[in-house]
């Protein structure tokens, strides 16, 4: 099932996504929700970020390794004010000489987790959807990556909310003005997503709607102004974004 969060006016709704039908629901997504009557053509409303996360964490260099090459798995914070929807502008940072982007699998929790096992951890799971993880690069002697990740607009999210999908082993493919840039297997991770809820949750509280940015699967890229950049999914969908200098 697709949810999607949407705008038309100046009030904003949530609905579940049948083609380009959108069904609006009344209710909130992680508890209680009813099917209203009412329907809409997605070409008639504006895209919103799929979920306003308390908290959006990432795991870094999650891929093309050996879980016991890692001490412990690298993890980040990102602020709810980085999150932008589909088709909205990422804004390049003008006191940034570079800016990289990462086509991402971003995992929505359902379900208030605290020091959970890893076999308890898919109870957890409301869905998935696309995530460009966007940093612009830090000193070497800057041992923080906070500056580098937070900046509005360096979180693109959406453009839907996936359910009951197998993860395990889907493709991530990421281009740059059309062209492949980025590409991997979910298969490659080296912590899984079971892995992934547990370990965070022995640290913090995860609750409904929060992201964990799950890694990329390759090398990030670099991008300019009037760069466009396409994040596609297996069985979730394309997250589009255009490249502004500030």
């Amino acid at each position: 099932m697709k949810f999607i969060r949407y705008a038309k006016g100046n009030t904003q709704y949530r609905g579940i996504l049948d083609g380009n039908i959108i069904k609006r629901i009344n209710g909130t997504i992680f508890h209680d929700y009813s099917l209203s009557a009412e329907t809409i053509n997605l070409s008639d409303v504006q895209i919103l970020p799929p979920v306003l996360p308390s908290k959006i964490i990432g795991f870094r260099k999650n891929y093309n390794g050996k879980k016991e090459d890692m001490a412990r798995p690298k993890i980040f914070m990102k602020p709810q004010s980085s999150i932008i929807a589909h088709n909205e502008n990422i804004i390049l940072p003008k006191d940034e000489k570079s800016v990289r982007i990462e086509g991402e699998l971003a995992l929505i929790i359902g379900k208030k987790a605290k020091n959970v096992e890893e076999c308890h951890a898919a109870e957890h799971i409301f869905g998935y959807t696309i995530a460009n993880d966007i940093t612009a690069p830090q000193n070497e002697q800057d041992l923080t990556v906070t500056k580098g990740k937070c900046y509005d607009t360096f979180t693109p999210l959406g453009p839907c909310m996936v359910t009951d999908i197998d993860v395990s082993n889907i493709m991530i493919n990421t281009y740059k003005n059309g062209q492949l840039v980025q590409s991997g297997s979910t298969a490659s991770m080296i912590f899984d997503i079971y892995y992934q809820i547990s370990y965070l949750s022995h640290i913090m509280t995860l609750n409904p709607g929060d992201i964990i940015l799950t890694g990329t699967p390759s090398s990030a890229v670099e991008v300019q102004h009037n760069d466009v950049i396409e994040i596609t999914i297996d069985n979730i969908g394309t997250l589009t974004n255009n490249c502004i200098s500030e």
